[in-house]
């Protein structure tokens, strides 16, 4: 932001004062509307103020980070009070649907939009904490919205601006449903934005480069020699940047996995040198201070990961600091959402590292606790499943689904329910008929049960009882399709066209 654009927010938050609610501290919080969504956007046109919206749910781990962090961040909580900030909870009555017209997928989604309704930005995790509100002013500024830019950019040849580069380096380009990108090819579209970034905006450009690669790694067309050596450079030069790091934290922790196999040969030099600065970077990462307690503890699950891309075993010594730090982080991890946030990270790790008694310790005292329940029931299974036993995993299915609360969770966790009895208890026509009719019972108490979250559940559902229906009698399978359509008639064309779609699902 330049020295005119800061003396006018500065005008701006005095100007609002008097208006807004002081933050005194950061148990403050963020002023969230109170009212709709549409309520919030007919305010925000009202008072020509920008919207920020956030899109989560109360038992997701990541979001609770969120509230942990960000969201007691002052310096964000002050900007947040020149915009019009709405929480969209998905488990809401209708909020699926508008979900899906936001074009959100996972939670937490946090975008900014202009008081007229127009997407602005989407902010993305795993950035050090000061570039949050630097966004949040390139809005306030009315910097272009990043669609609108990209057009100009590359079908009208416009040269990007300091600022709107900025505004490019810190959209969230690895979250699915993003509108931004369009069609467009992402690892080509991030290269061509990276190649624009001039020297002297390096985080920027690092920013960029990083999101390239992880695009890179994505691609499923292998980079041709070329492209391969052109990453190993631009990589080199992410590793050596401590100020890249932080900005950057997700590529470094889980990067080193899908990228490295792709840009370089198992044995080579630069596979090697790579590998070495990957290591070096991660342990400089794990003695920043400035991390919060998970993302601490998250630098462990890098370090498990560089360990199995170097084809190691992990260390006694490595399992043991594992342990120390998880206690460590817990005992200091008082407040309800940095224990879920910090519970989360210490279970990755616990188990990644091979500790899986640790982890299903960890997560029975959380039960016990009462922090998380409905998500740690899943977690248990998962943990169960991994040990091989089928039944506690299936016992636990059935108890997140019966304690589960929230119209689209209730959905979701259904459907991982019914998908581990088609997989381990195929022969159990009974058992699966029973809970696939209790689920579309679940629908009948909705008003749009067939969006978003709750449609690609409900698909997830009909892939699994679709080969299901190839082992079983194709009878039982008929039976259960028109026990959804007779749920889905009552919801009008729109809806009986959505559950067709979501019945061919394969």
């Amino acid at each position: 932001m330049n020295r005119t654009s800061q003396i006018l927010l500065t005008s701006i938050l005095l100007l609002f004062s008097h208006l807004l609610p002081a933050v005194t501290s950061q148990d403050s919080g963020i002023e969230w509307f109170s009212g709709s969504v549409d309520e919030a956007f007919a305010q925000a046109r009202r008072q020509n103020r920008p919207v920020f919206l956030y899109w989560g749910a109360v038992w997701c781990p990541p979001c609770n980070q969120l509230k942990a962090t960000l969201f007691r961040n002052p310096a964000f909580i002050a900007r947040t009070r020149l915009f019009i900030p709405v929480y969209l909870d998905g488990d809401t009555e209708a909020a699926q649907k508008r979900g899906e017209q936001f074009g959100v997928l996972g939670y937490p989604t946090l975008i900014l939009f202009t008081p007229e309704g127009e997407e602005i930005t989407r902010l993305p995790g795993g950035m050090s904490m000061e570039r949050y509100p630097e966004v949040l002013d390139l809005a306030l500024d009315r910097v272009q919205p990043v669609a609108k830019l990209l057009k100009q950019i590359l079908d009208q040849g416009k040269k990007p601006s300091a600022r709107e580069l900025r505004l490019l380096a810190a959209y969230a380009w690895d979250q699915a449903g993003g509108k931004a990108l369009g069609k467009r090819e992402p690892s080509a579209l991030l290269k061509t934005l990276a190649d624009l970034v001039p020297e002297n905006l390096s985080r920027e450009k690092l920013r960029l480069n990083a999101h390239y690669l992880a695009a890179l790694a994505d691609r499923q067309t292998p980079p041709a020699a070329a492209e391969k050596a052109d990453a190993r450079k631009r990589l080199q030069a992410l590793l050596a940047s401590a100020d890249a790091w932080q900005d950057n934290f997700s590529f470094l922790i889980h990067g080193v996995e899908t990228l490295l196999p792709r840009i370089t040969a198992p044995d080579s030099v630069e596979h090697k040198q790579l590998m070495h600065a990957w290591e070096q970077a991660l342990a400089s990462l794990g003695q920043n201070q400035n991390l919060d307690a998970a993302r601490r503890l998250w630098v462990y699950a890098g370090r498990l990961g560089w360990l199995k891309m170097a084809g190691k075993p992990i260390p006694g010594a490595l399992k043991a600091d594992i342990r120390e730090a998880v206690q460590k982080a817990r005992a200091r991890a008082n407040r309800g959402h940095e224990r879920i946030a910090v519970a989360y990270a210490a279970y990755g790790i616990l188990k990644d590292s091979g500790q899986l008694r640790l982890a299903e310790q960890l997560i029975n005292e959380e039960m016990q606790a009462g922090s998380n329940n409905q998500y740690w029931m899943l977690v248990l299974a998962d943990l169960a499943a991994e040990a091989g036993d089928e039944d506690e995993a299936l016992n636990w299915y059935a108890r997140a689904w019966e304690k589960a609360t929230g119209a689209a969770t209730r959905i979701q966790w259904g459907s991982y329910y019914i998908r581990q009895l088609t997989e381990n208890r195929a022969d159990d026509d009974q058992r699966i008929m029973a809970v696939s009719k209790a689920l579309f019972a679940e629908l009948r108490k909705q008003k749009t049960p067939f969006h978003g979250r709750s449609k690609r559940a409900l698909e997830r559902v009909f892939k699994a009882l679709n080969a299901w229906g190839q082992v079983s009698s194709p009878a039982e399978l008929i039976e259960l399709k028109r026990a959804f359509i007779n749920t889905c008639l009552p919801f009008g064309n729109e809806a009986m066209a959505r559950c067709e779609s979501i019945m061919k699902a394969s």
